[in-house]
């Protein structure tokens, strides 16, 4: 979206007289290399690559220090400081605070000092009065401010379950995936565990679906109170829940499921399974689906063992 705005933008610019043939030159470069970008968006989506959505940012900003600290061309130099709250808007989108703040804030603390005190353009009727310099600074920061936090807000609404807080399968997909290609490229373990509550529909039936939702958040605050940073609770519909543990193997995460069963106040079963070279996220848990229910039916055959001695 932030793309497209940025090419209308640019289309407009192409109606504004240019100091030379040149700086004609690219901008038409601007908008061709902005329409590709829009294209490839378009077409390729969440796999787009990053790097040159950063690479095409700095270049603007390259541009930006260029007429703004080092031209005397009005036209570019008015036209730049529209431009640079877009830029920052578009980074905040894309990228985390960090690195839009890291990008952003060192280019904006050099071009406006140096264009006000030491560029060519001081003394003349082209220098950025202190109303233009306030302005930009002040939209920079609004638009980096409100990009994130729609981009936040956006992340929460279609990635979290709105009852319990844990991720949904928007989110394990979204977070669960690359976790999984990360282990797989530094050569680390990764396990998943399958849980459901037991009972859940008894808890539903006899005191009504209000208790049962209870019992859900209940059950995601215990596990996020019990599990690791970087460890991954997810809500896949019902009572049924994920969790991905990198960096763990299926021993381990065994061991950990056991322990937070062990303090929960709320019964459930579930199921682990690791991640092997050809897996993705639906064949683990469906492999940690089968070990639930396995460990269910040995469970149901231990108490029936000890009924029939008793």
């Amino acid at each position: 979206m932030v793309a497209a705005f940025l090419l209308v933008f640019y289309l407009v610019n192409l109606g504004n007289d240019f100091s030379s043939p040149l700086i004609q030159k690219l901008a038409v470069a601007r908008v061709a290399g902005t329409l590709a970008m829009v294209i490839t968006v378009w077409m390729l989506l969440d796999r787009f690559p990053l790097w040159i959505a950063y690479l095409g940012a700095l270049a603007e900003l390259s541009a930006f220090v260029v007429f703004v600290g080092f031209s005397v061309n009005h036209e570019q130099i008015v036209f730049r400081l529209q431009e640079f709250p877009l830029i920052a808007l578009y980074m905040s989108w894309l990228f985390p605070p960090a690195v839009t703040r890291w990008t952003i804030y060192p280019v904006m603390a050099f071009t406006i000092p140096y264009s006000v005190f030491f560029g060519p353009a001081v003394g003349t009727e082209h220098q950025s009065g202190p109303l233009n310099v306030l302005s930009l600074v002040f939209f920079t920061v609004i638009g980096m401010f409100v990009g994130h936090y729609v981009k936040r807000r956006f992340r929460q609404q279609t990635q979290v379950d709105a009852l319990t807080g844990a991720l949904n399968r928007v989110g394990l997909s979204a977070r669960g995936e690359p976790a999984l290609l990360a282990s797989r490229k530094h050569r680390r373990p990764l396990a998943v565990a399958l849980l459901d509550m037991d009972g859940f529909k008894e808890i539903n039936d006899q005191d009504g679906h209000d208790a049962g939702d209870r019992a859900l958040k209940e059950l995601v605050r215990h596990l996020r109170s019990s599990i690791r940073a970087g460890d991954l609770v997810c809500r896949l519909g019902g009572d049924e829940f994920v969790l991905v543990f990198p960096n763990t193997t299926q021993g381990q995460a065994q061991l950990l499921m056991e322990r937070i069963e062990g303090s929960s106040k709320l019964a459930w079963s579930f199921g682990t399974a690791q991640a092997r070279a050809d897996d993705n996220l639906s064949t683990m848990i469906l492999r940690a689906d089968r070990d639930m229910y396995a460990s269910k039916r040995q469970r149901a055959a231990e108490r029936g063992k000890s009924a029939g001695e008793s």
